[in-house]
């Protein structure tokens, strides 16, 4: 919340330290209108004495001595040939659908482009995502699995992040399927 809004500064001390910072009427008075709206350096340091003592905040270079070096591996995957099939045939209607609406406004084409990308990146990872009614397998969910199935298998944790809940959500109905533990945190 410190890095979102005064706002949400003062609605998370009302919660923990009620009256700390006063009433929102007086905060906002006090605090959010001359910082955010008059720029009240004197302002802003004054609330940053108050709030000190409870920000428990450290900077990546504090932290980084705790931690192991950041490893990443890239792995490469193909699509399944019904896969690659059925995205070929959606970057097809797209492609098509662009070009037929060329004429409209240039702000609704930039939209319908993004749309598209979004919907092929999800086609990539799982042509579920955009058809529930698809049967057949994804090359990358398959890879996910295999890979999972290692990890666990040598009794690792593991962290797998998406920028789908669509995603999360078919992994997690096949981890129930086999009966493996997991928490999903999305948000």
């Amino acid at each position: 919340p410190i890095e979102n809004s005064l706002s949400d500064l003062w609605a998370q001390f009302n919660f923990l330290n009620k009256g700390l910072l006063g009433s929102y009427h007086f905060f906002k008075q006090e605090f959010i209108q001359p910082i955010e709206k008059q720029n009240d350096q004197e302002r802003e340091a004054k609330l940053q004495n108050i709030i000190d003592p409870f920000i428990l905040r450290r900077t990546k270079q504090q932290v980084a001595k705790e931690l192991p070096e950041k490893t990443e591996q890239v792995i490469h995957c193909q699509m399944t040939d019904p896969q690659w099939s059925y995205y070929e045939r959606e970057k097809s209607m797209i492609r098509n659908a662009i070009i037929e609406h060329l004429e409209e406004q240039r702000e609704k084409d930039s939209l319908k482009i993004l749309d598209g990308l979004s919907r092929l990146r999800q086609i990539a990872n799982h042509p579920r995502m955009v058809d529930e009614d698809y049967q057949a397998d994804s090359g990358k969910f398959r890879e996910i699995l295999d890979y999972l199935d290692n990890l666990i298998s040598e009794d690792h944790k593991v962290l797998v992040f998406s920028s789908y809940k669509k995603h999360l959500r078919l992994l997690e109905e096949h981890l129930r399927d086999i009966g493996w533990q997991y928490s999903l945190l999305t948000g």
